[in-house]
């Protein structure tokens, strides 16, 4: 038995340390814990806790990594009135260089975002020659 943080890695339900099993969703926690690292941080992005979703946002944005730009736009539709965690969504994206990923998703938040804040941030990287 493996000890996890008290809650399902997989739909976050309080869960007891012990268990092997989440009773509310019946993901394995075995399997759970296999999962490639990205992967983790992707889902993490879907925590209801805040301070949750900024580790993974700031660990994603230091990867680097083209594919998970999708995620983090998606993570900052579905939180719009958590600011910080919009501008830390551009900066993490900025850091994936000159990719059309993360230009697309910049052009999205720039678009769509409701905040004004958060839109205007995606409009300066993207007039950026570079990003980051």
């Amino acid at each position: 038995m493996s000890e996890h943080p008290g809650f399902c890695p997989a739909c976050f339900a309080p869960l007891a340390q012990e268990a092997d099993t989440c009773p509310a969703c019946g993901a394995r926690m075995a399997d759970l814990s296999a999962r490639d690292y990205r992967e983790k941080l992707v889902h993490a992005l879907l925590h209801p806790l805040a301070d949750v979703r900024m580790r993974a946002i700031i660990a994603l944005g230091l990867r680097g990594e083209p594919e998970t730009a999708d995620a983090l736009v998606k993570c900052a539709m579905n939180h719009p009135t958590d600011v910080v965690q919009g501008l830390e969504i551009i900066r993490s994206l900025a850091r994936m260089k000159e990719t059309e990923a993360a230009r697309t998703a910049l052009s999205l938040l720039q678009a769509r975002h409701p905040a004004h804040a958060v839109r205007e941030a995606a409009g300066r990287k993207l007039e950026c020659s570079t990003l980051e």
